[in-house]
């Protein structure tokens, strides 16, 4: 087995220019990495440096599609060979080839942190680790967590959310007794469920189940805190996030162009010219 594979969803083609700076710099610092392009059967075969691994069109046609791709057991068996996957997305920038150090700190899932209401208010500290756009995932964790037999709810509180046979107690406990053996077995009180319900709102995105619920499926599933994870990835508020981290830049970033472009901006000059003066 690998230790790590690089995992690039996209679909749109040509790429913008700011798509081609976040390739530039997956390029520049971790050639020496398996990286896989991911897309539909439509996807152009025009990067060599790349294997391309197709998933269904229907993945790439809207968020709600992407967040299943991700959700599904589907996607991390098709790495099952490697021992993490590290998704970027092409509104990332990657700044060393230290990849090898955060695989070997053994986290099951790392993102660059939030601040609550995900926003970009400090005021507060950070909420919780993190973007998936930019994240180091392990495999095998994935799927244990979607092949969990571990029960999304208490199956007797289940059981007991009956809105019908309000005026027949003795039909609603029957109604209750059924309803709380069915979900005792999984039926509508799984994960596949869980996620499926997730996935129905299009308001809510992948990462948010690796960073809130996986937990809940897969007691002891290793996330850092946000402290340790801002030296992994910046996304909102990169120069709170950069005094944080000590006035360092981290591993990578995540929306680069969204959050503080004036920012990046400036650190890409910097590293462009530290390179020249070297």
């Amino acid at each position: 087995m690998k230790k790590v594979a690089i995992v690039v969803p996209h679909h749109r083609f040509p790429l913008s220019r700011d798509e081609e700076i976040s390739l530039w710099h997956l390029r520049k610092h971790l050639s020496n990495f398996d990286r896989f392009l991911i897309g539909p059967p439509e996807l152009p075969i025009g990067y060599s440096d790349f294997r391309i691994r197709f998933f269904p069109s229907e993945f790439f046609r809207s968020e709600r599609g992407y967040n299943s791709l991700l959700l599904s057991r589907k996607f991390y068996r098709a790495f099952r060979y490697y021992e993490f996957i590290l998704i970027y997305q092409l509104d990332c920038l990657v700044f060393s080839g230290n990849l090898d150090c955060w695989c070997d700190k053994g986290w099951d899932y790392v993102g660059a942190p939030w601040f609550p209401a995900f926003a970009e208010d400090t005021s507060k500290g950070f909420l919780a680790v993190g973007n998936g756009g930019f994240s180091l995932r392990k495999v095998s964790s994935a799927i244990q967590v979607l092949e969990s037999k571990v029960l999304a709810e208490d199956p007797v509180t289940r059981g007991q959310q009956l809105r019908w046979f309000r005026s027949r107690p003795f039909l609603r406990e029957i109604a209750c007794w059924l309803k709380t053996r069915l979900h005792a077995r999984g039926y509508r009180n799984n994960v596949g469920f869980f996620v499926w319900m997730l996935c129905q709102d299009p308001s809510v995105h992948e990462d948010l189940f690796w960073s809130f619920d996986a937990k809940r499926f897969l007691p002891g599933f290793r996330i850092p805190s946000p402290e340790e994870a801002v030296a992994f990835a910046f996304e909102p508020a990169p120069r709170y996030c950069y005094d944080v981290n000590g006035r360092k830049l981290p591993f990578g970033c995540h929306a680069w162009g969204r959050f503080d472009r004036a920012f990046w901006e400036e650190k890409i000059l910097d590293l462009r010219s530290e390179k020249e003066r070297a």
